[in-house]
């Protein structure tokens, strides 16, 4: 035995076993760490956030699971922040926000959707593949799984959704292998309904009073069916973003976008942060994803020609004719 392990540095091994394969060991999350991670990348949706980290903190305290880490459900407006929150998570508890597999359910609206994600029945054409849920989850099962527009998928996606949102587990089409969702975290995501469910949120102070009435607005109003409603573990109704909370978003879009050019951004005009918000006229109908364009449209061109000019910090201020330049 000593001359194995003189083969190499058996104490750092031994290490690196522990940190890289101590698979077993269940997960800590650290709620503070969380919170300020979700926040640093998700503005304007605070009580949300405070909420989740602390629901994956206690999850994940738990010994064992019989079903996900958590089911969610995230109601409101389109580019209020509803899937940079879910890539939020999976950067933070997986490392990497790769370990999210979305899916688009408007692409998931046909009679063989079912097919698609848990794989094509024995004898079938590409049986062998596997379905486009099961096998990402085979491979990796610490997944955050991402449903996007929920409400458009097919009956058959909700008939899968009941099973692993409640039991944790799915049987595939082609190979038989049952896969384990148990340290998954589901979100589904949706706008539907959101201004009556937002006008509930803010009649109803006491949470679960506001929970119970907003599962049965949808309920009452067939948008989800009742015991899809009953696995979620939250519901949450994401906020309109306000122009403050907007300012805030652009801040950070037009730095990560200068960073995308090697670029770093020391001042920003504020007057330039008002133009780009006023040609955003339509961010109320849109959300963040209009003003990404329009951040890109006027900024790209002067961060281009910056790394062009192998400029590695800027200014940004504006000249008396109102049009943009960047200093050194």
């Amino acid at each position: 035995m000593s001359a194995i392990r003189n083969l190499t540095d058996w104490d750092e091994l031994e290490r690196l076993i522990e940190t890289k394969l101590g698979d077993s060991k269940e997960m800590k999350v650290d709620q503070e760490k969380l919170l300020t991670h979700l926040l640093s990348r998700v503005r304007g949706q605070d009580e949300t956030a405070k909420d989740l980290s602390k629901l994956i903190a206690l999850q994940y305290a738990r010994k064992s699971r019989d079903k996900p880490v958590c089911n969610l459900m995230m109601l409101g407006p389109t580019g209020t922040g509803k899937t940079e929150m879910a890539k939020a998570i999976a950067e933070y508890l997986f490392e990497d926000e790769k370990h999210m597999v979305r899916f688009d359910c408007s692409e998931l609206s046909g009679e063989h959707s079912k097919d698609r994600l848990v794989g094509m029945p024995t004898g079938y054409v590409g049986s062998e593949s596997g379905g486009q849920l099961t096998r990402p989850v085979m491979s990796n099962p610490q997944r955050v799984i991402l449903f996007d527009e929920i409400e458009k998928a097919h009956p058959s996606v909700f008939d899968l959704l009941l099973q692993v949102l409640g039991e944790g587990r799915l049987t595939e089409q082609g190979s038989g292998k049952t896969v384990d969702f148990t340290k998954c975290v589901i979100v589904l995501t949706s706008n539907s309904q959101f201004e009556k469910l937002a006008t509930i949120k803010k009649e109803n102070k006491n949470y679960h009073d506001m929970l119970n009435a907003m599962k049965s607005h949808l309920a009452d109003t067939e948008s989800f069916r009742p015991e899809l409603l009953g696995r979620i573990d939250r519901l949450y109704c994401f906020d309109a973003l306000q122009n403050g909370v907007v300012a805030e978003i652009a801040l950070m879009k037009i730095q990560k976008l200068a960073k995308s050019f090697s670029i770093g951004v020391d001042f920003i005009d504020p007057k330039i942060i008002i133009s780009a918000l006023e040609a955003n006229h339509r961010i109320s109908r849109f959300g963040v994803r209009e003003l990404e364009r329009i951040i890109f449209d006027l900024f790209a061109p002067g961060f281009a020609a910056a790394k062009e000019a192998k400029l590695s910090m800027v200014k940004l201020d504006l000249k008396a004719d109102g049009s943009m330049v960047l200093r050194r």
